[in-house]
């Protein structure tokens, strides 16, 4: 086994780069919302009471577009790009390692799929355990659940908050996520979420990366 993994020390460099364009898209989504308001306060200046109601009815999907719907779609599209990132990562470093160890097996050749497949070929073939006993990759567990809910089902989740093990219950356990239903008998609810879920998602990506380097180090001295 090396005393490095190429794979990991990558990652590391290569983190920082989503925390930038979690910055400038940050920025830009601000900048779009200050003007579009600018704008508005322009339009409104001037204006009696019913030209500034009527006013509000024909801006009001604008503004929900610019203010909700596109923070939603730009920090939707960046957690999946990072969570893509992270299972990606993961796969290489079975791939590293089975060649480093020189080792027949393959992740692939065992069941399962994205994140769990990988742990279980680093826990059961590559012999890397302590990090997939943390809190965490307890997190980044969740994490995945969040990720599933929004690739396969457009953020929506079945409203359960009673039963424990539902998609709804584990999402609530994540801080900073909004389950949102627009009516009282809604049988779903849509995830919301700011740019902060993402970079708290990043530092968590790199604080696991960072421990699991550590571990092939010290299982190699």
């Amino acid at each position: 086994m090396s005393k490095q993994s190429h794979a990991l020390y990558q990652a590391m460099w290569e983190l920082p780069a989503y925390l930038r364009h979690c910055t400038v898209s940050k920025r830009c989504l601000d900048d779009e919302l200050t003007q579009l308001e600018c704008e508005m306060d322009k339009e409104l200046s001037g204006l009696n009471e019913f030209e500034e109601d009527s006013f509000f009815r024909e801006v009001n999907d604008h503004w929900i577009e610019t203010a909700e719907t596109l923070p939603r779609l730009q920090w939707y599209s960046q957690l999946l790009v990072l969570y893509g990132y992270f299972e990606k990562l993961l796969n290489d470093l079975c791939n590293e390692q089975r060649i480093e160890q020189r080792l027949s097996l393959s992740f692939k050749d065992l069941h399962g799929q994205g994140i769990e497949r990988a742990k279980n070929y680093l826990v059961k073939v590559v012999g890397v355990k302590k990090v997939f006993s943390t809190p965490e990759w307890q997190s980044i567990k969740f994490i995945g659940v969040l990720r599933n809910a929004i690739a396969h089902r457009d953020g929506f989740v079945d409203y359960e908050p009673e039963a424990p093990k539902s998609t709804y219950s584990k999402l609530s356990r994540i801080d900073g996520i909004e389950l949102r239903q627009e009516t009282m008998n809604q049988e779903d609810a849509q995830i919301f979420f700011n740019e902060q879920v993402v970079i708290e998602t990043l530092n968590l990506f790199n604080a696991f990366i960072r421990n699991l380097a550590s571990e092939l180090e010290m299982a190699n001295k």
